[in-house]
Formats: structure tokens, sequence, C-alpha cells
């Protein structure tokens, strides 16, 4: 029995020791670059020639952002840098720890949906907001983050976490509308204008929907049915958030927006609270004073936009397409080819004559 299990050892062990030897160490798998402001890291060597420009990118998104805010990060951000997706995104974290995801991918600008200047100065200007309005806290927050030993996250398996991770992030746990209207009105403002705040597809959308005497969201519907229905995942929020908060900085002016998002000593951890504070009303009332706002604007501006004939037109569908890409016309079938997706259903190829 021992002379065999020694002829297997003899056998085995060579091929193990060339295993070791051939295996690549997990870290030497990606790359990173550590600055006095950030940690970047990305998976290619290809991606060497954006790294300085994002690195730049990220250091004046957080230079404007702790200057209007009085901001300083409670640790140093790590911003992930990839490119595994066909269009450009962002995405941003402040808990456990600061932290931004950004794809390189160019965006998709079909519709005129998302107006943006350089897309790595735009997307670390909308991030890092996101991460601020997390990670900023009062005296309060970072008592109980030093007694918690960090920003703690929710474990699903315990409860209780649901209540320290609120102790330590009280403003991470705002509505989607809060946080995506904010950080769409500073990309916009650090634009010089040229962000979704001032796009041509949400005003076209809010337009559509007073002229169809569509039903408008009031707050507590938009998070409990109007996020649900929208098959776009979470497009809603940002048109919302977006309109509601340009409405705020017309009506009250943009510093009131800052002193309302801005988490230091003496304010309100629940954003609402804090909103009642800032602006002297309930969140709830300012809201329906936008709706307000939002039918007379619209309705003016389709007024203006009667006084003239309209360009006749055929209509090749008697339904929405949902979303729809490029389409491809084929003159031997005299049928549109493009791929659509309509709510409720999967996306799919249609052929329309």
């Amino acid at each position: 029995m021992w002379s065999g299990a020694i002829k297997r050892a003899a056998i085995l062990l060579p091929a193990a020791v060339l295993l070791w030897g051939l295996a690549v160490p997990a870290s030497g798998q990606l790359n990173k670059l550590e600055t006095e402001n950030v940690t970047l890291i990305y998976a290619s060597r290809a991606q060497d020639y954006l790294v300085p420009h994002a690195v730049n990118s990220f250091d004046k998104a957080l230079a404007f952002h702790s200057h209007l805010f009085d901001y300083t990060p409670s640790e140093k951000p790590v911003v992930y840098m990839t490119d595994f997706a066909d269009f450009g995104s962002g995405g941003a974290s402040a808990v456990p720890d600061n932290g931004l995801n950004i794809c390189i991918a160019p965006f998709s600008y079909a519709y005129e949906t998302r107006p943006a200047n350089e897309r790595m100065n735009w997307l670390m200007n909308h991030e890092t907001l996101h991460m601020l309005a997390g990670d900023k806290s009062s005296g309060w927050d970072r008592f109980f983050r030093g007694l918690f030993r960090g920003k703690v996250s929710v474990d699903a398996a315990d409860p209780l976490s649901i209540l320290y991770s609120y102790w330590t992030n009280p403003r991470w746990y705002s509505p989607r509308w809060y946080h995506e209207g904010m950080a769409v009105f500073m990309e916009t403002w650090m634009a010089g204008g040229l962000g979704r705040a001032l796009g041509p597809y949400d005003e076209m959308v809010f337009r559509t929907m007073i002229r169809d005497t569509a039903y408008v969201y009031n707050m507590v519907g938009l998070e409990s049915e109007g996020t649900a229905a929208d098959f776009q995942v979470g497009a809603v929020s940002y048109l919302y958030g977006t309109r509601f908060f340009n409405y705020l900085a017309l009506e009250y002016g943009p510093m009131k927006l800052v002193e309302w998002v801005g988490r230091t000593g003496g304010t309100k951890a629940y954003f609402a609270s804090e909103f009642r504070r800032v602006y002297g009303k309930s969140a709830k009332d300012a809201w329906a004073d936008w709706i307000a706002w939002e039918q007379n604007w619209e309705e003016a501006n389709l007024a203006s936009i009667r006084e003239y004939p309209r360009t006749p037109f055929t209509s090749f569908s008697t339904r929405a397409l949902g979303s729809i890409s490029q389409a491809f016309y084929d003159p031997a079938r005299g049928k549109i080819f493009a791929a659509v997706l309509y709510p409720a259903e999967k996306g799919h190829i249609a052929a329309i004559d």
C-alpha cells in the first residue's frame, strides 16, 4: 500500500511544482496607480493611455465638490476603471468604503437622452457627487462610525445592521431621485449647462405627459409604484429627481440645494427633515408646487408650438415601440428592421411594414 502511494506522489509532485511555478498571482492581473487623492485600479495595460486623464478628471471633480460642499473624504476613494460594456456608465458607493466604478466605453447618444461633455470628465463629476452625498458626515455620524469602527453595510442576515448602517450613513438611505437629481444637476452645472438637467429628452418627456394628461407621480407614488412600473429600471428617478431639483434651483436658488444636500453639524439626518429646515416647508408640499409649475410651464410651451402648422407624417406603428435601436430599411421587402423593447415584454427584433 505504501509503495503505491509513494509512486503516485512521485508522479504528482513534479506536476504540482510545475503548476505552482506557472501560477500568476491575482494582483498581477490588475494595474494600480495611487496618488494623494485616489487609488485607481484598472484591468488592462491597454488602458494606460487613459490613466492620467482619469486621475486628473477625478482630482478636478473632487476639488470642485470639496470647495462647494466643504467636503473631505473620510478615506481615500478607490476608482475601478473597466471596459466590460458596449456603452459607458458609472456607479458610486460610500458604504462601507468610498469607491467609483467607471466604464470607459463611449456613451449612447440616441435620442439625445444624455447630452454631456467629454465622458471621463462627466462621469467623475457625476459619480463623485454620489460618493459625497453618502460619505459627508456630521458629528453624530462620525461618533457612530467611530463606535462601529467604520461605515456599516446592511447584512440581510442581521436586521439590526439596517439601524447601524443608518446611524453611520443617514443620507445614503435617501430616495434614488434625491441622489440622481442632485448628481445630474451638478454634472450640468459643472459643464456650464451641458448636461441632462438642461437636455431636450427630459423636457420632451414631461411635455408629452402634460399634453397626454398622463399621471405625474407624487413623491410617495414615485417610490412605491413609479419605479416598479418603470421598464427601463430607474429612469424615472433621474427624470423626476432632475426636474424637481431644477424647479428648486429656479425658485430658491442653487445654493439652497447645496445646503440641503450637504451634511454638516446642525443639519437633520433624514433628507425630508432637512428639507423642511432649509426650505421652511415639507418636501411633499414643494413637490406638489413643482407639479403645478410643470403643468403651467408645459402648457405654455405647447400653446406656442400649436401656433404653427404641424409637419405631415405617416405613422408606421399603431403602438409605442418603447426603446428602439437604430433602424434599417430593406427595400426588397419594403420593411424596416429594428430592435425594440416594449414595456413588460422581452427585447426582440421587429419588422415594421
